[in-house]
Protein backbone atom coordinates (compact mmCIF):
# COMPACT_ATOMS: atom_id res chain seq x y z
CA UNK A 1 0.00 0.00 0.00
CA UNK A 2 3.04 2.36 0.74
CA UNK A 3 5.03 1.68 -2.21
CA UNK A 4 1.35 2.35 -4.21
CA UNK A 5 1.20 5.44 -2.69
CA UNK A 6 5.02 6.86 -2.97
CA UNK A 7 4.84 5.51 -7.34
CA UNK A 8 1.25 7.53 -7.54
CA UNK A 9 3.03 11.00 -6.01
CA UNK A 10 6.25 10.76 -7.62
CA UNK A 11 3.97 10.46 -10.94
CA UNK A 12 2.11 13.17 -10.33
CA UNK A 13 5.18 15.36 -8.99
CA UNK A 14 6.96 14.42 -12.43
CA UNK A 15 3.90 15.77 -13.94
CA UNK A 16 3.66 19.04 -12.12
CA UNK A 17 7.39 19.64 -12.71
CA UNK A 18 7.03 19.30 -16.56
CA UNK A 19 3.92 21.02 -16.74
CA UNK A 20 5.71 24.04 -14.85
CA UNK A 21 8.34 24.06 -16.75
CA UNK A 22 6.95 23.56 -20.21
CA UNK A 23 7.64 26.67 -21.80
CA UNK A 24 11.18 25.98 -20.57
CA UNK A 25 11.96 22.59 -22.05
CA UNK A 26 9.79 22.94 -25.29
CA UNK A 27 11.54 26.02 -26.35
CA UNK A 28 13.68 26.62 -29.25
CA UNK A 29 16.27 28.88 -27.31
CA UNK A 30 16.20 26.50 -23.84
CA UNK A 31 16.77 29.71 -21.87
CA UNK A 32 15.43 30.60 -18.51
CA UNK A 33 13.34 33.63 -18.35
CA UNK A 34 15.51 36.66 -16.22
CA UNK A 35 14.03 37.43 -13.58
CA UNK A 36 17.01 39.69 -12.57
CA UNK A 37 15.35 43.13 -12.69
CA UNK A 38 18.55 44.92 -14.18
CA UNK A 39 18.96 42.67 -16.69
CA UNK A 40 15.34 41.92 -17.85
CA UNK A 41 13.87 44.27 -20.54
CA UNK A 42 10.10 44.10 -20.01
CA UNK A 43 10.70 45.01 -16.23
CA UNK A 44 13.02 48.52 -17.79
CA UNK A 45 10.32 49.17 -20.29
CA UNK A 46 8.06 49.51 -16.74
CA UNK A 47 10.57 52.01 -15.45
CA UNK A 48 11.51 49.47 -12.58
CA UNK A 49 15.41 48.96 -11.73
CA UNK A 50 17.36 47.60 -9.05
CA UNK A 51 16.93 48.47 -5.68
CA UNK A 52 20.99 48.97 -5.69
CA UNK A 53 20.98 51.32 -8.65
CA UNK A 54 18.36 53.23 -7.19
CA UNK A 55 20.03 53.92 -3.67
CA UNK A 56 23.12 54.77 -5.68
CA UNK A 57 21.30 57.55 -8.09
CA UNK A 58 19.27 59.02 -4.64
CA UNK A 59 23.05 59.14 -3.16
CA UNK A 60 24.20 61.06 -5.80
CA UNK A 61 21.36 63.53 -5.53
CA UNK A 62 21.76 63.92 -2.00
CA UNK A 63 25.61 64.54 -2.26
CA UNK A 64 25.31 67.50 -5.33
CA UNK A 65 22.59 68.87 -2.87
CA UNK A 66 24.63 68.72 0.11
CA UNK A 67 27.81 69.26 -1.59
CA UNK A 68 29.38 66.60 0.66
CA UNK A 69 31.06 62.81 -0.56
CA UNK A 70 30.87 60.64 2.58
CA UNK A 71 32.80 57.51 2.53
CA UNK A 72 31.84 56.02 5.35
CA UNK A 73 33.58 52.65 4.74
CA UNK A 74 36.83 54.93 5.73
CA UNK A 75 35.10 57.64 7.56
CA UNK A 76 36.23 59.96 4.77
CA UNK A 77 33.94 63.13 4.33
CA UNK A 78 35.34 65.95 1.97
CA UNK A 79 33.30 68.75 0.16
CA UNK A 80 32.67 68.35 -3.46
Amino acid sequence: MFIEILLLVIGLMAIVFIALGFNIFFRKNKKFPQSSIGKNKDMRKLGLSCAKHEEIKCRQKLDKITGLVDCSGCGHTSKV
